[in-house]
């Protein structure tokens, strides 16, 4: 694993504010395997971090894991990592193989707009898929960066995970997020259709920035069936808001990786819009005032996370919920060990 090496600076963030932090066992709601082998080369090409992680199989998210979390047992939900260009066959094929008679790693299936219900059904069988992924990049939108909710998965999707009681994560679309209207509308329009379809918001309902958190958030926080995952994002009061206005028993938590939450960096807020600060494109983290490097975007998503929740006094019960209990409870039978 030299291609993740923990730095002192690293393992004396985990032991001095993380490790009291996280309990033994946890639930990784937002998690991803992939090979770099089975993406298009112009997709590789387009993410750096697959230079520096270039697959991730269960056994190598596994070790990551024991490198970031030492001496934590934890689950799984996964999906493939989302390409422009899926050979989606290939990467069903590998999800269904990668977690097949493991009881600590279930798989969602990406989802391609164009596929019919027959089609959808039979994907999902065959793999043994517990829900969907949708992403921009494989929606139906001429610009995907603002692809509605329903370009990205149409209706026959919600039906079968209504029917079925699948879950969907979904990071949104659109540059205002959860903050966007057509958003709001279309996620409240959906959840209340099929209410039994489990909605996964992912990454606090994409509020990477606490001006879409304080917008967005509670457009949404009412809906049962709804809950948000809390991978990735760092900014420290966008976490506060989610905890003033969401149902705790509704979070639950996630790193991103891999590869994104390996990354040594953190997504910053800049005036109306987030940027990925990270070591292959910020100059400044060679200044002179600092001779520590940036520590894992994994580690400043719960440094961020810890600080909300010492505010909100979470105690021992609160923690073990957040971090394994209530994804248990939202997952129910589709985590169950067969």
């Amino acid at each position: 694993m030299d291609n993740l090496a923990i730095r002192d600076d690293d393992r004396a963030i985990w032991e001095g504010e993380l490790a009291d932090f996280v309990p033994r066992t946890i639930f990784d709601g937002h998690a991803h395997l992939y090979d770099a082998a089975l993406i298009p080369e112009a997709d590789v090409k387009g993410h750096a971090l697959f230079k520096r992680f270039p697959r991730a199989r269960l056994a190598d998210l596994e070790q990551y894991t024991a490198l970031l979390f030492p001496g934590r047992q934890v689950r799984y939900l996964t999906t493939f990592f989302p390409t422009t260009h899926s050979n989606f066959e290939a990467e069903e094929e590998f999800m269904s193989a990668e977690v097949k008679g493991k009881g600590n790693a279930h798989a969602l299936m990406l989802a391609c707009p164009d596929w019919n219900a027959a089609e959808i059904e039979r994907r999902v069988d065959r793999g043994g898929f517990i829900g969907f992924k949708p992403y921009m990049c494989l929606s139906r939108s001429a610009n995907p960066a603002e692809s509605t909710v329903s370009e990205m998965l149409p209706e026959p999707y919600w039906k079968i995970a209504h029917e079925r009681g699948l879950l969907i994560l979904l990071h949104l679309g659109r540059h205002r997020a959860m903050a966007d209207p057509i958003n709001q509308r279309d996620v409240r329009r959906l959840a209340e259709r099929y209410p039994h379809a489990r909605l996964q918001l992912a990454h606090c309902a994409r509020c990477f920035t606490p001006e879409i958190a304080e917008a967005g958030l509670p457009t949404v926080a009412d809906l049962p069936n709804v809950h948000v995952d809390t991978s990735a994002v760092t900014e420290t009061e966008v976490f506060h808001i989610l905890l003033d206005v969401w149902p705790m028993e509704r979070i639950v938590f996630g790193t991103d990786n891999a590869p994104a939450g390996l990354a040594r960096g953190r997504i910053a807020t800049f005036g109306l819009g987030w940027y990925h600060v990270d070591e292959d494109n910020c100059q400044a983290f060679g200044a002179p005032h600092t001779p520590a490097r940036p520590t894992f975007l994994a580690y400043e998503n719960l440094r961020c996370l810890r600080y909300a929740a010492r505010r909100k006094g979470w105690g021992k019960s609160e923690r073990e919920d957040f971090f394994l209990n209530n994804a248990m409870r939202i997952y129910g039978e589709l985590v169950e060990e067969r």
